[in-house]
């Protein structure tokens, strides 16, 4: 994992010089307490975090003196001095003049006769600033003409740093309309923080160039950003806090184990305090007390003498992730340490023993050449020499993972999940899984691949008489062991009872006061969803928020669940929306735009609108961001995972039956469950 841009910044300003009333009558009164503000509010705000700005110097927001501004940031006290670790937004606003090839800053005493001797030059100004050592620096110039400070910086013997981001409201032949930038600037930030402002991205920072194309976009005709030469043009800013940011949805664990880890949802569900009662604070739940069998299993395999390769195999839904990021996770260093007392009331044939899992990969959506770059930067494996920067080619990754293998004194464990999803399976399979341990008489790795094998409506990977890509791998990896945690003795109906009761029992449900009504729905979705966790997980966690109890015995519900994956997801979009046919084809349009989606997922900024218009194929119909923040807010929202892609958020469905379905049986979705019938009327004419 790479660093984050602002991963050594210690301190971070925010200076304000505003200068709203003039003794000079030729300079009008402005009102920019409110542009200060905005930028106050935005940089400021708790809600950023550890990303907080602390305001400097607040004096000069109210109508400062040259002498003030002299004093604070042209020779400030040796303490004060902006030095590497910092970073500071400077926010200049009032009104702006041009003389003698200069541009000027008009502050409350400047005299239109004597700017040279009465007003700052706005060129000093950023002198002052490049003759610190600061690196990050969003300056705002706010001024009418402030363009014409391009020509004057551009002669500096001292350019400042191409972190800088200087932005003057205007161009030099340009007279600013009073507040357009902040006012721009403002309306970005609350459609930033509405539900809207995610198409920016769950990023900590925001991308130079989405936030300039946004800022351009919301002002008003011929005001055009032009940032001053030398200026960071693209990727993320210090300077630019998301306050749409969140913290990643899984657990905390090492870099070489993220890939894998389990969702931080899930460890509050399990080890979170129970509303019917529990001895102690915490108590441990399915998660880690279920599948017992398959957990020895498990953790044998990845400390057993034999070495070489085990497949973890079964249908969709049947558990296979799950319990590879149980693996993963209950055996990463961090995360033990971090929950050292629950981790104690498991029993310790339970536990995989730290470390024993030295790198994780989720291939889903990636190529080969990306699973192997991956796997060598997570352990250290030094580039293969005579590469350029950037991903190195396959082969010169191989050859530097094979050397470096044969020098290591020990076994390494490598888990791979998700085969079946990835860019190219058979190229991933043979091109680098095949490759992993060249000395078959003198193996060297364990590796445990999860791959989906045939069994369910949604596992058929192969055709043309091919081998499943399953049995392919088990053939290529001489795997010396497979286990189908969707047979016996690794798949038990009481797991899936125990799960269900587990979720339907979560905070807020209904059947919180109803423990034997939870107990029996999740006996009988046991025995109705077979060897799929999927299927129960969703039809759980979808009784679990509604408003009423459902009894084991009601004959809808039931045959939603006899119908699999299809049959819940279907009953949990109508009773999402009940009375809303239009609802309902909205969200399938939506969900199935990200069926469809390459890679990791689907970007929303100008992507995800255009898919979902494709797919919906009606010239009457257009969805917009407003549409997709719609959908994030409703219940359905949660079949979605977010993901990080080339430093893109992307999103995508949490199961890959999710996208069969959406893909190939999108009509039956819309069929309601007690008459099996299409609402068709809302299709278009050409469906």
């Amino acid at each position: 994992m790479t660093a984050a841009v602002d991963a050594d910044i210690l301190r971070r300003h925010f200076v304000a010089v505003a200068t709203s009333t003039y003794d000079d009558p030729s300079f009008p009164p402005l009102d920019v307490g409110r542009e200060v503000q905005t930028l106050r509010g935005w940089l400021c705000s708790a809600a950023t975090g550890a990303r907080r700005f602390t305001e400097s110097h607040a004096h000069l927001a109210d109508d400062p003196s040259e002498d003030a501004v002299r004093a604070a940031l042209r020779n400030p006290q040796p303490s004060d001095r902006w030095r590497v670790g910092d970073a500071a937004v400077v926010f200049v606003t009032g009104h702006g003049v041009t003389s003698d090839g200069s541009h000027w800053t008009v502050l409350r005493s400047t005299e239109s006769g004597r700017l040279r001797s009465t007003a700052l030059r706005t060129a000093d100004l950023i002198a002052w600033l490049s003759e610190t050592d600061i690196q990050h620096l969003f300056l705002v110039l706010d001024l009418c003409y402030a363009g014409q400070t391009a020509a004057e910086t551009v002669t500096f013997d001292r350019p400042f740093p191409q972190t800088w981001l200087v932005l003057p409201s205007a161009t030099k032949d340009q007279e600013a309309v009073t507040g357009a930038l902040t006012t721009a600037i403002a309306e970005f930030l609350d459609e930033l923080a509405s539900p809207i402002g995610a198409k920016y991205g769950l990023r900590p920072l925001l991308d130079v160039t989405e936030f300039l194309d946004a800022i351009q976009a919301k002002l008003g005709p011929g005001q055009q950003l032009t940032p001053l030469q030398g200026s960071q043009r693209s990727g993320a800013h210090p300077c630019l806090p998301n306050p749409h940011y969140r913290e990643s949805s899984t657990v905390p664990v090492t870099a070489q184990r993220n890939d894998l880890a389990l969702p931080e949802q899930d460890l509050r569900t399990h080890w979170g305090p129970r509303s019917r009662g529990v001895v102690g604070p915490m108590e441990p739940g399915w998660l880690f007390t279920g599948r017992e069998e398959l957990m020895r299993e498990l953790i044998d395999a990845t400390s057993a003498a034999e070495v070489g390769c085990v497949l973890v195999t079964g249908c969709a839904g049947s558990g296979k992730s799950a319990v590879l990021a149980r693996l993963v996770t209950l055996s990463d260093p961090a995360f033990r340490e971090q929950h050292s007392t629950e981790l104690n009331r498991i029993p310790t044939h339970l536990v995989p023993p730290a470390g024993s899992v030295d790198a994780a990969v989720l291939a889903t959506g990636k190529t080969s050449h990306e699973v192997i770059d991956q796997l060598c930067r997570a352990l250290g494996v030094p580039e293969p020499e005579g590469s350029s920067a950037g991903l190195m080619p396959l082969d010169a990754w191989i050859t530097s993972w094979q050397y470096w293998l044969t020098a290591h004194d020990r076994p390494i464990t490598i888990v791979v999940d998700a085969l079946d999803e990835a860019a190219n399976p058979p190229d991933l399979l043979t091109g680098v899984l095949a490759r992993l341990d060249p000395d078959q008489m003198h193996r060297r790795v364990r590796l445990l691949i999860g791959v989906r094998s045939p069994g369910g409506p949604h596992d058929s990977r192969t055709s043309h008489g091919l081998l499943p890509l399953a049995d392919q791998a088990e053939r290529l990896l001489g795997a010396r062991r497979r286990i189908r945690v969707d047979e016996a003795p690794w798949w038990r109906e009481t797991d899936v009872a125990a799960y269900a009761d587990e979720l339907l029992r979560a905070p807020g449900s209904s059947y919180t006061d109803e423990p034997a009504t939870a107990v029996e729905v999740a006996r009988v979705l046991a025995v109705e969803a077979g060897p799929s966790f999927l299927t129960a997980r969703i039809s759980a966690m979808s009784l679990a928020k509604r408003d009423t109890v459902t009894a084991a015995d009601d004959p809808t519900w039931l045959r939603s669940v006899r119908d699999g994956v299809l049959g819940v997801f279907r009953d949990d979009l109508h009773n999402t929306f009940p009375g809303s046919p239009e609802d309902r084809l909205r969200a399938v349009h939506l969900l199935r735009a990200t069926a469809f989606a390459y890679g990791r997922g689907l970007p929303w900024l100008g992507i995800w609108p255009a898919v979902a218009d494709a797919v919906a194929d009606d010239p009457v119909r257009t969805y917009g961001d407003a549409d997709i923040a719609w959908l994030l807010g409703s219940r359905l929202g949660g079949y979605l995972v977010t993901d990080q892609e080339d430093g893109t958020t992307v999103y995508r469905l949490f199961h890959d039956a999710l996208r069969t379905a959406l893909r190939e049986q999108w009509r039956d979705l819309l069929a309601r469950p007690d008459e099996g019938s299409t609402e068709s009327m809302l299709l278009p004419t050409n469906e």
